[in-house]
């Protein structure tokens, strides 16, 4: 079974392909508002140079939030489009899972991680994940908060992975790790996780499913 994962809820653009062994490859980059312009080439390039055609696939992945508004329909519209044109299932995989995912793979000795991103407006999406014999569950549900809240109640077999660590410093000094959230942002752990769902029979029907926002999109005007 092959997958691929795309990335987009950050500044970080992935690809990614994954087989029930694990990750296979990752192409990326760290660049805000480009999504759109080198996501095809990202997939186009990982493909080729793993000799595989969407065709072989047996399901496109997406990390559908909390994120970036414009980066995850991107993503989304895109994995939509590949679905339907090659005729495969679509998987959702929330974009903090997968994150706290590739941080645990990164550093096993660590027990559980705080994932917090900028929400703008003095908002932060926030979510804590643990991983007990080797299964990842979640000790704070996914959620928009602030930087008071006890996701920060932690010790040395903590971490916190964010998009705004300075901020995060002054909070959770008690944590073992605090990292920046672009390091584990990566479209073979996307699919990596969307594979173990496919096994359980779990897919989203494309034509219903939309981004995990958590906030209201506000246009302003200046």
């Amino acid at each position: 079974m092959k997958v691929l994962g795309i990335e987009t809820s950050t500044a970080v653009c992935s690809a990614g392909l994954a087989d029930e062994s694990g990750p296979i490859a990752e192409h990326s980059i760290v660049e805000s508002h480009i999504h759109s312009e080198k996501l095809l080439t990202l997939i186009s390039e990982l493909c080729e140079e793993k000799k595989i055609e969407l065709q072989q696939l047996d399901g496109v992945a997406v990390s559908i939030g909390p994120g970036s508004f414009t980066g995850l329909r991107i993503g989304l519209s895109t994995a939509k489009g590949l679905c339907y044109a090659v005729g495969k299932p679509l998987i959702a995989v929330p974009a903090f899972e997968s994150a706290a995912e590739a941080f645990f793979i990164s550093h096993p000795k660590i027990k559980r991680v705080a994932v917090i991103a900028d929400a703008k407006q003095g908002d932060y999406y926030m979510g804590g994940y643990e991983k007990t014999n080797g299964k990842i569950s979640d000790f704070y549900p996914v959620r928009v908060g602030n930087l008071d809240e006890n996701i920060f109640a932690g010790t040395a077999e903590t971490a916190v992975i964010t998009d705004r660590t300075d901020e995060i410093k002054k909070n959770a000094d008690k944590c073992g790790v605090i990292d920046n959230i672009l390091s584990y942002c990566r479209g073979d752990i996307v699919a990596r996780i969307a594979i173990e769902k496919l096994k359980n029979g779990i897919e989203n029907a494309p034509e219903d499913l939309e981004p995990m926002y958590l906030k209201d999109f506000i246009v302003r005007k200046h």
